[in-house]
């Protein structure tokens, strides 16, 4: 048996995280009525129109956004396992195939379900459009604005942010900076100290071996973003960086389900513009090496809510990256380092009808190196593979809340995890369950999981760099380093539905190629 005793104050904490994390990129604004048969309340933005025309499957249980807040006490750690107190919302008996869809937050589809008195906990795996959506026509406009992160004071008296999502007074599209948005509501409601100290950090975790940070900052006109991947071993120390921006874009979207398939999906982006310096330093000294190959993606930085124009359909726009290390130095007292510069512009269209992809836009760019040295005694070699910035249409947030760091919050979930997990899948299953890409916890990630997308649309700047040296000892030493700038858009399978099937199309492509010594002919053929 479970004990699913709550003290008010940490239910209310955890209520206040699940707000926060829907209220990072917003502020107040208006209300409009969502679309005939999706109800609810919801906030628009200047320039900004939607619609959801939707008929939800009979087994999806709908559940108010105030009422699925306040009722969800703990997430587990890994986001598969949700746990409901019904004393605190009007939550609805929910069975194994059931599809639970909280307006605005989630759509998640129950494999493994225990309740204990008034508090429910349900295992789950992320629901795709044709789970959620029987017939549908769904229509967005969105200009995505960033801009200037203001300061407190220019900032009313807040309420309390469950009650601002009650009543709908969350501002769209208007991304404000995530760090100074949570501190400030952490401080002025009382959250406690925990999840303050969290709302003033970017996201940082050991990821793959390297500690790994990611912050998504709102400018004037542009959210600034900043990656950073550093590892220690003793012998070696390495340091990869990925700095610059994204400006502000306009969105849309048109989706058309029937039967519950997706029969049409396109997507646009406009005025796309950005810059992206990506550099790296790796030293050994005395029986120093680094091997052995790195790749996660990265929870999205800024998460742009879309649902307030769609009846509550949960759909996100989310700014997230992506990144693969794949190191050969060996040798003790090696080196490299390089820097190079990636920019991008223009416009793209991308559609796909019962899996035939068709794109059309003027997406250019560039890639310049602007750096490179290597040197050792033997060979060695270093490939980074950046997919960054990386824009998602996503059902839902990708990850429920920013528990990392408040352990307290996600304990209840995880001790029913075990629990519902062997119950679905039985003790080997389990097993498996935890070392899969769905546990973000315990997963061994590989490298076509880490890097790939499963949202419902994407598009990506994707960048490699090769670099190559011939090691000491030969006659006459050289480098090479290869970039490959591609901008790709895709779709998922999962989040859309066989019908779609997972299809990517490569829009723009730019290669680079530099020899020091130049026409050295040995590494000419590395």
């Amino acid at each position: 048996m479970i004990t699913h005793s709550l003290s008010r104050t940490r239910a209310t904490t955890v209520a206040a995280a699940v707000a926060l994390a829907l209220a990072t990129a917003c502020g107040g604004g208006n209300k409009e009525n969502g679309a005939p048969g999706t109800a609810g309340s919801a906030p628009r933005n200047s320039g900004a129109s939607g619609s959801a025309e939707v008929t939800y499957r009979p087994n999806v249980r709908v559940v108010e956004q105030s009422e699925g807040t306040n009722a969800l006490v703990s997430v587990s750690t890994d986001g598969s396992t949700l746990v409901f107190d019904h004393s605190r919302g009007n939550i609805p008996s929910l069975a194994v195939g059931d599809v639970l869809m909280i307006k605005g937050l989630l759509a998640r589809k129950i494999i493994a379900e225990q309740t204990d008195g008034n508090v429910t906990a349900v295992l789950t795996v992320p629901a795709g459009l044709g789970e959620l959506v029987a017939d549908g026509k769904i229509r967005l406009q969105a200009p995505i604005r960033f801009g200037k992160p203001r300061t407190a004071a220019a900032f009313p008296t807040p309420r309390p942010p469950w009650e601002m999502l009650a009543n709908g007074l969350v501002e769209p599209l208007y991304a404000q900076s995530p760090t100074e948005d949570r501190r400030r509501a952490a401080e002025q409601n009382g959250v406690n100290d925990a999840y303050g100290n969290l709302a003033r950090a970017p996201f940082k975790a050991l990821m793959s071996g390297w500690e790994t940070e990611f912050t998504a900052e709102p400018a004037d006109g542009r959210v600034n973003l900043h990656l950073k991947m550093t590892k220690s071993l003793g012998n070696v120390a390495a340091v990869v960086e990925g700095t610059g921006y994204l400006a502000d874009f306009d969105f849309s979207s048109d989706i058309d389900v029937e039967r519950s398939t997706v029969e049409k999906m396109q997507v646009a982006y406009k005025k796309l513009n950005g810059l992206m310096d990506f550099t790296w330093v790796i030293q050994t000294t005395e029986g120093g090496a680094l091997r052995g190959n790195a790749a996660f993606k990265l929870p999205a930085a800024i998460e742009i809510p879309l649902y307030q124009y769609l009846g509550g359909l949960p759909l996100y726009l989310e700014i997230s990256s992506a990144v693969l290390i794949k190191p050969g130095i060996g040798a003790s007292y090696a080196f490299s380092r390089g820097a190079f510069r990636v920019t991008y512009d223009g416009y793209q269209t991308f559609s796909v009808m019962k899996g035939v992809a068709d794109a059309d836009g003027s997406v250019t760019g560039d890639v310049k190196l602007l750096a490179s040295e290597n040197g050792s005694a033997t060979p060695s070699a270093l490939i980074l593979t950046f997919a960054a910035p990386r824009i998602e249409l996503s059902i839902g947030v990708s990850k429920v809340l920013k528990f990392e760091g408040i352990k307290e919050g996600a304990a209840q979930a995880d001790k029913y995890f075990d629990i519902l997990a062997t119950r679905a899948f039985g003790a080997e299953g389990l097993a498996k369950f935890k070392s899969s890409p769905l546990s973000k916890v315990t997963a061994t990630k590989i490298v076509d999981d880490a890097m790939g997308s499963e949202a419902a649309a994407h598009l990506e700047l994707i960048t490699t760099s090769g670099t190559s040296h011939t090691g000491n000892a030969v006659l006459s030493p050289c480098t090479r380093t290869d970039l490959h700038m591609w901008v790709k858009v895709g779709a998922s399978a999962k989040a859309l539905g066989e019908s779609v099937g997972n299809v990517e199309k490569e829009i723009y492509k730019k290669d680079f190629t530099k020899i020091e010594p130049p026409n050295d002919a040995l590494c000419k053929n590395l």
